[in-house]
């Protein structure tokens, strides 16, 4: 969890520092870092990148609000467009990026840790 919490911390200063694919990605590993440290938190293993199959398959004893899951839903969307250069049809994830997009991307990330924080000891 504390990874994630670093993650986030580094989405918010690459959105600040105007490298808003940085700040998309980031956000997704501080999501993805954050349910893997619930699922540890429980004693289980996650593997994968996406943070809304690793939600779905909590226990039943972990109700996820909707909310959080379409905050994975949306840091989802950009591992791997935000990540690669080819993950776009044309240009760079440098092209796509905006700072509206880290704002709500951050504000994503920061919805799945806090959710799990709720969780994690």
């Amino acid at each position: 969890l504390t990874q994630a919490e670093r993650d986030l911390q580094a989405a918010e200063d690459s959105a600040a520092a105007g490298h808003h694919e940085w700040a998309a990605f980031q956000s997704q590993q501080c999501a993805e870092k954050a349910v893997k440290a619930l699922v540890q938190s429980l004693h289980g293993m996650a593997r994968g990148h996406s943070v809304t199959a690793i939600l779905l398959q909590l226990p039943s004893t972990v109700t996820v609000p909707e909310r959080v899951l379409d905050a994975a839903r949306e840091v989802d969307k950009v591992y791997v467009t935000a990540r690669y250069p080819n993950g776009l049809a044309e240009g760079t994830p440098g092209d796509y990026f905006t700072a509206r997009t880290s704002k709500d991307l951050v504000d994503h990330g920061r919805a799945v840790l806090e959710f799990c924080r709720g969780f994690v000891s």
